[in-house]
Order: C-alpha cells, then structure tokens, then sequence
C-alpha cells in the first residue's frame, strides 16, 4: 500500500474506525503512553491539532465543533503555543490514499508535536504528544501529557497550570490569531477519470482485506463480506490482499491496479475526490470505492457519483455499475 517504515511510524490516538484498515491509523486509546512531561518545545515549534468527537455526544456536527475549535486556538496563542493545522480526525482517516497525502503535508510543515482533543464518556481530553525523528510523524512509543475535564474550558486550565509551571523556553511570538482547519487534499498523483478502465479486463486487481494480514485467513466479518461480494460481483481478475501490502510489492506481484475506497461525510469525500458540490451537501457519512493504476496512479471513479452509506452498498453498486460500463456479466 506504499507505507514506508517511517510512514508506519505514524500511528494516531484514536480507537480505530470499522472497516478502516486500509489506512494506517490504527493506534487505540489503550496504547497511547501516558504521564509524560509537556514537550520540552511546545512553546517554540509548530504543533497540529487533531479533532475526533463521537457523533451523538456533545458536539456531533462540525458546525458545533468550530466554536470549540475557536476556543481551543485562542487560549494556545496565549500560552505561545502554534497550532499552525487543525485536521478532523475523520477527515485524516477517510482512506488510505487520503491519509497519505495528509502525512506528506504535515512532514512538509515540520510539526513538533500533536495535540490531539477528543471527547470519550463526555470528557474531553487532550493529549500532547512530541514527535519523533521524523518530522510529523509521531510513533506508537511517543509519550504524551494528558489531561481530562467536563468542559473544555476545565481542561485547557489544567494545561494552562501545567505551562506556567514548567518554564519552557518562549520563541513562538508571532502566531496567526485565527486557527487554519484543513479538509481538502489533493490524494491524486496523476489523472482522475469519470469512468471506468477497460485494461480491467485483462490486468489483475488486488482487493486489500480490511482487517486481516494473512489473506488465507480472513476471519472479521468484513473480509469475508469482502470476499464473497468480490466473488459474485467482479468479473475479471483479482486477489485478495493482505491489508499490511504495500502497493510497490503489489506492483511487483503483478497486480496492476488496487481497489481502494473514502469514507467520511458526503461532502468531504466529494471535494478529496473533485467532484462538483454544495456547500450545503449532506453531512451523512458515505463510502465511494474507486481504482488506482498501480503504475501510473491514474484514478478510476466510476461514471457516476455512487457514494453509499455502507461499504457492503457502495461495493455492491460500483460493481454493478462497472459490469454495466464494460458491457459484462
């Protein structure tokens, strides 16, 4: 899947979604490292902020979350801390060609650490974690400060006594008084087509499985749903993968293109996929499969928008479709 082993090094701190594996955000809230220290550079470098909130809790939309958002930037700049990016959490794991493309520019920005603020059992809770050799990127072994309050408010206290009290070396001065959120980014490295490849007909696919790193063992019920949709409904030839396979070792298994998909709410996946929207798009949360050429990474989407609401529908429908393109049974 064209993970490097600096790229595997990035491993957020968030229970991992559903049927995800086919990014590399997969670090629970068990295994982040606690008790830690602030970072001895908070207060001098740039930090990234992650957002993850649980739709149904206090601030299930994005509308609810900007005023938190406006919050949380205020009291950083007044503690000297940068906070040059803000990502939705679900935004960052909307696929894996996706996530990609948000670590190359979060590597490009030089961020010292993630603060991440997420909200379990109504506590929001905010970890600060440095990162580790490698520009942006942050290990499973990263120890983080943490802390948990009823109301944002109470824990940006806590951080705020724990800044006063370290005496950290002050050298962020000029910092943008308003937060920048990111949600687009461009996951394309080459073209982007409305259709579907005829090559299909001739050249191998390779299906990542979801969760298991053995093909000969698929045992979660999404890779055996994967597994049996792909049997009745793709014509041509595929493979199941491991979902740990990286797309250079595809390449060189003789696959020539990769079953990919996006998850996030509708309008977020239509502007990382570049198609037209409004502003008023539906927040409901869709998954939109599409094909990679392995080679070139042109991107076959499809001659129509088929985003659905489960990933089992959205398969189903964008096969469907394909064999109807492709004049197929």
């Amino acid at each position: 899947m064209g993970i490097t082993p600096t790229m595997l090094s990035f491993l957020l701190l968030v229970a991992s979604f559903s049927g995800h594996a086919q990014t590399p955000l997969e670090l629970a809230f068990s295994e982040i490292q606690t008790g830690s220290e602030l970072p001895a550079e908070l207060q001098s470098t740039r930090s990234a902020v992650f957002l993850k909130f649980s739709s149904g809790e206090a601030n299930g939309t994005r509308l609810e979350w900007n005023p938190l958002i406006e919050e949380l930037h205020e009291n950083l700049v007044s503690m000297h801390i940068d906070a040059v990016a803000y990502y939705y959490w679900q935004d960052l794991n909307a696929g894996f060609d996706a996530t990609e493309s948000y670590m190359e520019v979060l590597r490009a920005r030089e961020i010292n650490q993630v603060i991440l603020l997420s909200m379990v059992n109504m506590q929001y809770q905010i970890y600060i974690i440095p990162t580790d050799d490698h520009p942006g990127l942050l290990s499973k072994e990263s120890p983080s400060w943490h802390t948990s309050s009823s109301s944002l408010e109470g824990a940006i206290e806590i951080l705020a006594v724990a800044v006063r009290r370290t005496g950290l070396e002050v050298a962020n001065l000029l910092i943008a008084e308003s937060s920048e959120l990111f949600v687009d980014t461009r996951i394309f490295s080459k073209n982007r087509f409305e259709s579907f490849q005829p090559d299909l007909k001739l050249d191998k696919l390779a299906a990542p499985l979801f969760n298991a790193k053995d093909p000969d063992k698929i045992e979660t019920s999404e890779d055996v749903a994967l597994e049996s949709i792909m049997h009745t409904h793709y014509p041509f030839k595929y493979e199941l993968v491991s979902s740990s396979m990286t797309e250079d070792l595809m390449k060189k298994a003789g696959f020539h293109y990769v079953l990919r998909f996006l998850s996030a709410e509708e309008s977020t996946v239509k502007m990382l996929l570049d198609y037209t929207y409004q502003m008023s798009s539906p927040s409901k949360p869709v998954y939109k499969f599409y094909m990679k050429h392995l080679i070139t990474g042109d991107i076959y989407l499809g001659n129509a928008w088929d985003g659905q609401v489960s990933w089992q529908e959205a398969l189903n429908v964008h096969l469907t479709d394909m064999k109807k393109a492709l004049k197929v049974k």
